[in-house]
């Protein structure tokens, strides 16, 4: 669906003075408002026009308004001295590693400013740029950044996007490190993500329109599935399927001696060859319709079986394998319990009466139920092949958590550069939520979440009395609690 040009002419629109203006034409006339984004009923998000602060006379330029002044900070009536703490200073905490890596690729001032973009974002969703600088005035973190040059005002913040999309050798060295310190073992996959500016050089119409209602974005993250630590992303366009988007993956990191566990997605010849060089390998699905499919499962007939154990989850597996040549296989496992439930499930279906549920259709799929087709290049036995690319499934459970707790939902940049900048901001993001997960994981306790760690962090406050910022509302049954993940809050800062 092709984008509504905008009414507003280019020589108009090249005067707009700031991020979170729109301009409107009024008899003639083009009047500039600021607005600020809101949280729709709905769950989406959209924005509300706040004050007229100027207007824009065509070829000459923006005329603000008296009042008008164009300033990210400006000086609060009251001295604020009761700061957010608890929540932030988990995070700190928790996540050190995560800063620490920033720190060792970017300068000090902006590995803490990335830090407490993705650390605000985190603790309370997703968060608009124009409304970072209050979270942030409000929290610890200006506390703890105090003696940093750096600002969080939407100015700031879109200055900063920009530099992590334009000027790249640091993000791109940022990924190169955790790389070479990752397992080499890497999950990559594609998320869809709705794209609610008017203007942006990368939402398009795109395969979950149906769904999104609007043009999409395309979110693409390396996933190390043995450590379970997000190493890389970027944004595409929306209209990119995930297969055109190796080639500059490849590019860009040149990747050396990974093993990649792919979505079938992926597939494609070029592909395959361009994920077989450097030292590297692939696991990955083999599609339904091609010919190499259709030879396999015509010569399937299982030849051994192993037991797979995930968990409190065991099941026999049984697999043939296929030399397509020197180096390339076709394995084809069957779990026997997936099988097995599936019949099942087909079969109370029918009874049911369930439209579209036959005998017939029964009988002629029942021995591909619960059956995996791969295609790959590496040396690993069937058995270690299949237990990793079960391991994907962590991608998976993470984009689970980008849509539903992170809230990356409804993306508002027109800036190419700044939406780039962004999409390494949710990998710090992600990466926080991971660090995060294997706290949790401490207490041997699946009744506290990660989120209810937040929540119990998050009464503890920092009041100021005196020369000193002290501890309060803090609960000695909570503090118990994020003690055993690894948080124990500081009681006094010097003010």
């Amino acid at each position: 669906m092709p984008r509504k040009p905008s009414s507003i002419p280019e020589n108009v629109r090249r005067y707009r003075p700031d991020i979170c203006t729109e301009i409107k034409e009024i008899s003639g006339h083009y009047y500039v408002y600021t607005y600020h984004s809101i949280k729709l009923p709905s769950g989406r998000w959209g924005k509300k026009t706040d004050k007229c602060i100027g207007k824009i006379i065509p070829d000459q330029g923006f005329i603000p308004n008296k009042n008008y002044v164009n300033d990210d900070h400006p000086e609060p009536e009251d001295e604020i001295t009761v700061l957010e703490y608890g929540q932030y200073g988990l995070i700190d905490q928790i996540a050190r590693n995560v800063k620490r890596d920033l720190e060792g690729c970017f300068p000090l001032d902006r590995a803490g400013q990335i830090f407490a973009y993705a650390s605000v974002l985190y603790a309370n969703t997703f968060v608009h740029m124009d409304q970072v600088q209050d979270f942030y005035e409000q929290s610890w973190l200006s506390l703890q950044y105090k003696n940093y040059p750096f600002k969080m005002g939407r100015t700031a913040i879109s200055s900063m996007l920009d530099d992590l999309g334009r000027r790249t050798r640091r993000v791109v060295d940022y990924e190169k490190n955790l790389l070479i310190h990752s397992s080499s073992e890497v999950a990559i996959d594609g998320h869809a993500i709705r794209s609610c500016s008017d203007e942006n050089d990368l939402a398009e119409t795109g395969y979950k329109f149906s769904d999104l209602g609007e043009d999409q974005v395309n979110y693409l993250m390396g996933y190390d599935i043995n450590l379970e630590k997000p190493l890389f992303s970027r944004m595409f366009r929306g209209s990119c399927n995930d297969k055109s988007t190796i080639a500059d993956l490849t590019e860009l990191l040149e990747f050396n001696n990974i093993l990649f566990v792919l979505d079938r997605g992926f597939y494609s010849e070029p592909n395959l060859k361009l994920l077989a060089g450097s030292g590297n390998s692939y696991i990955i699905p083999v599609p339904a319709h091609l010919k190499v499919f259709r030879e396999s499962m015509a010569q399937l007939k299982y030849t051994n079986y192993f037991y797979y154990v995930a968990g409190k989850k065991h099941t026999r597996v049984q697999y043939y394998e296929r030399k397509l040549s020197d180096t390339e296989r076709i394995l084809i496992f069957r779990d026997v319990d997936e099988n097995e439930k599936c019949r099942f499930n087909y079969q109370r279906c029918i009874d049911q009466g369930k439209k579209g549920y036959t005998a017939e259709k029964l009988e002629a799929n029942k021995e591909f139920f619960g059956v995996y087709v791969f295609q790959t290049n590496c040396t690993k036995p069937p058995k270690e092949v299949f237990e990793a690319y079960k391991k994907r499934w962590g991608i998976e459970t993470f984009y689970q958590y980008i849509k539903n707790r992170g809230d990356f939902n409804d993306l508002k940049f027109q800036d190419y550069y700044d939406e780039q900048g962004f999409a390494f901001i949710m990998l710090v993001a992600g990466q926080i939520h991971q660090e995060m997960i294997k706290a949790q994981r401490k207490l041997h306790d699946n009744t506290t979440s990660i989120f209810d760690l937040l929540l119990k962090a998050r009464a503890l406050k920092m009041e100021k009395r005196g020369q000193f910022w002290q501890l309060k509302n803090a609960r000695k049954k909570d503090l118990g609690v994020l003690e055993k993940v690894g948080f124990k809050p500081q009681e006094r800062f010097q003010a």
